[in-house]
């Protein structure tokens, strides 16, 4: 089976807490035969059914000319300093005038493994690039170059141990945000992600602990550890540091020391993707996107709910489909909400009250892409689709590969974008190509191997796209 990116972990709290190692797991190679067979039950070859053989696809009712879709002017963005972009996900058209061929690549350090995953995608802000590597280490390197600036370990922190004085592990009785019992270093885990906002580099780890750093010397400023993994990015919204862990609590901190100022606990679930989804804000409105499908508004400054809703699929259910995390996170746009579920379904909400709008049955991994009013995505079925965003109208699909053996449907392909840049529609795979689309008509109009699974979403700055592949080379394309 091949190796992937993206792990399939049952009562995940307990097992990174207990395994000595973690399973490659690649759920869209995985068959119901092969989840019989380990529950003890076998099945003939002729009731092999792949995992997501009966997710259901979309299809263009109305076809419509490339000239009817509108998309907003492309500018060119400075930074990308939080996952999606920024905190509401939403980076509409950037620009791209070069032909985006690669100019340079960088180690950042240690790869997809057993014991861990490379699944943070990088953030960029005042001409740095901060990554985290399989081991959850942290480094800056010069935007321009890929020259290196500094590296922070993670796991190597410990209780009272910072370097600008404050305290690291703030060890207090009924403090949630407090591991009591050791530091956890010598547990395996993964998920978790980086941010940037005011300085301050902010890291969550699968094995529990947030750090800040200082984003000019990687400094520690403080960190926290978790009695779970961190499963989530952070979003970092007006002194608030949002974070999701594993067992589906979502922790409000304050963004200068770390202190808990709230939390709130979602529907704890026993089987999910292991995935990095990252909450997203916009004004006082916090959305949480949890591996039981919820969907949660709440108020930022008390983690009062607002409304919420639970993604599921209406198809015939597979062992992926029963799976409904919210794995790449909402995007907001407009008083528009617009997230998908893995297991097959795309829904818009409305932002204050939380109606949905429309749905359709398009499963995905990564964060809805909202340009002016088309959303597009690409989902795991290998579909490129361009959709309204005002009414859920399918404009244009575009099927990519889908298996690496098409004719015996083995080895199934991941997808991770899109990302909109100069007028090209990007995507990657686990197969390491990266495919440009003409986001008017989907018409492929380049590909380019880079020799390496890509699983974490591409991002752009200064008509700069940067990938990240699974054996940790950070490629930059101009």
């Amino acid at each position: 089976m091949k190796t992937n990116s993206i792990l399939l972990t049952v009562a995940s709290a307990a097992l990174l807490a207990g395994c000595s190692t973690l399973d490659a797991i690649n759920p869209f190679d995985k068959t119901e035969a092969d989840i019989r067979a380990e529950q003890g039950e076998v099945a003939g070859e002729d009731q092999r059914i792949s995992i997501l053989e009966l997710s259901e696809t979309l299809t263009v009712v109305t076809p419509i000319s490339p000239d009817q879709i509108v998309l907003p002017e492309p500018y060119v963005n400075a930074d990308w300093p939080q996952v999606g972009g920024n905190v509401q996900h939403v980076v509409q058209h950037t620009a791209a005038t070069g032909p985006l061929d690669k100019a340079w690549s960088v180690d950042i350090g240690e790869g997809s493994g057993r014991k861990g995953r490379i699944m943070a995608p990088p953030v960029i802000a005042n001409g740095t690039i901060f990554t985290v590597d399989a081991a959850y280490n942290v480094r800056a390197f010069d935007e321009a170059t890929g020259d290196r600036k500094w590296e922070f370990k993670v796991e190597a922190v410990q209780r009272e141990s910072t370097r600008e004085g404050k305290t690291s592990f703030i060890d207090r009785i009924r403090d949630p945000l407090t591991f009591a019992d050791g530091d956890g270093s010598d547990k395996e885990g993964v998920g978790g992600g980086v941010a940037f906002a005011d300085g301050t580099v902010y890291v969550a780890s699968g094995l529990g602990k947030m750090v800040a750093l200082n984003a000019d010397t990687g400094a520690l400023i403080w960190a926290r550890q978790t009695r779970v993994p961190l499963n989530s990015a952070p979003t970092v919204h007006n002194g608030r540091v949002f974070v999701i862990s594993d067992d589906n609590e979502l922790f409000a901190l304050n963004s200068n020391s770390g202190e808990v100022l709230w939390s709130y606990q979602g529907i704890i679930e026993t089987a999910s993707m292991l995935t990095s989804p990252a909450p997203a804000v916009v004004d006082d409105v916090i959305l949480a996107p949890f591996s039981s499908g919820e969907l949660v508004a709440l108020r930022v400054q008390n983690g009062g709910v607002l409304w919420q809703d639970s993604l599921s699929s209406t198809a015939r259910l597979t062992p992926l489909a029963s799976l409904n995390d919210i794995a790449g996170g909402p995007a907001v746009a407009d008083g528009y909400v617009v997230t998908t579920a893995q297991s097959g379904v795309m829904t818009a909400f409305d932002l204050r009250t939380g109606q949905r709008v429309w749905s359709i049955p398009a499963g995905s991994l990564t964060i809805p892409l909202i340009a002016g009013d088309v959303v597009f995505t690409v989902t795991t079925s290998g579909q490129v689709a361009a959709i309204s965003k005002l009414d859920g109208t399918i404009l244009w699909l575009q099927q990519l590969e889908n298996y690496k053996n098409a004719k015996k449907r083995k080895e199934r392909t991941v997808w991770t974008g899109p990302l909109l840049a100069g007028n090209r529609l990007i995507v990657a795979s686990s197969r390491g190509g990266v495919v440009m689309l003409d986001p008017r008509s989907g018409d492929i109009v380049k590909e380019m191997d880079v020799k390496s699974p890509v699983f974490v979403p591409p991002v752009i700055s200064n008509e700069t796209v940067y990938l990240l592949t699974d054996d940790a080379k950070l490629i930059a394309l101009k």
